[in-house]
């Protein structure tokens, strides 16, 4: 039987699906984010004369999409280097002999899963959260920018195919992880010290959790001036390339 890209995404599609592992991230991921929003609002709300506006309606309700970013990361890692651990990408590489179309069709099959959850969960997050709003200052969904929702939904998966690519590239756990957490929270926080305060801001801005952050953040949400929605979309889009891409060659080039 010919080995087409279509039935490789449909065995890694298969390989996620089967993993309990897959759906219990996402339940993880549904409660923490939609937990934390509900939590924030309402101890903010519940404070006489809180702010309300659209900026800090969506930061409060998406404070938990930087922690389950995280998670979805690391899921990512797993995804790959935890075969390279049990020896089964042998029996995978021997049956798509190219090997990055391996990649591609894992990259695809994490987003086909991950977007239609992630679109729920942020939906649910801000419905929550709306909810601890005083009764006349209440917004709805069409008070807010377009790009909020979506954005949400969309940054946590992107971070979370930048995950698989470091997996593919250095196909051991620990490294990767290591390294994740490195580029994510680490070397964010080294930005500020470690440069001049006019070259540091505008660096921070283009680093991979920040640009996703920007990808759904509102004008008044947050207190550092942050790329804007386009843009940011771009220099995630950028990272996700680039560490795929990086990912694919080692691939390629090394055995299993």
């Amino acid at each position: 039987m010919r080995v087409s890209f279509a039935r490789v995404v449909h065995a890694e599609w298969g390989k996620l699906a089967a993993l309990r592992s897959t759906w219990v991230v996402f339940v993880v991921a549904a409660l923490i984010t939609a937990g934390l929003a509900g939590v924030i609002n309402w101890n903010v709300y519940r404070q006489p004369g809180a702010e309300v506006s659209a900026g800090t309606l969506v930061a409060q309700a998406f404070l938990g999409v930087d922690v389950i970013s995280i998670i979805l990361g690391v899921f990512g890692i797993l995804l790959i280097t935890g075969e390279y651990g049990s020896g089964l990408i042998r029996a995978t590489f021997a049956a798509v002999p190219r090997r990055t179309p391996v990649l591609w069709a894992k990259a695809l099959a994490l987003t086909a899963a991950a977007i239609p959850v992630m679109v729920v969960v942020c939906a649910a997050s801000l419905a929550v959260a709306m909810l601890f709003v005083p009764g006349g200052q209440r917004l709805g969904f069409g008070d807010l920018p377009a790009h909020a929702l979506p954005g949400a939904a969309a940054a946590p998966v992107a971070l979370a195919l930048i995950g698989l690519g470091f997996g593919a590239l250095l196909r051991h756990t620990a490294a990767a992880i290591t390294v994740y957490v490195l580029v994510m929270l680490v070397l964010p926080a080294l930005i500020q010290p470690a440069l001049p305060q006019s070259v540091a801001d505008d660096v921070l801005r283009y680093v991979p959790i920040a640009a996703a952050q920007a990808m759904y953040s509102v004008e008044g949400g947050n207190p550092f001036q942050m790329l804007g929605p386009g843009p940011a979309a771009l220099t995630t889009a950028g990272w996700v390339l680039l560490a795929l891409g990086a990912g694919a060659v080692v691939v390629r080039r090394r055995d299993p």
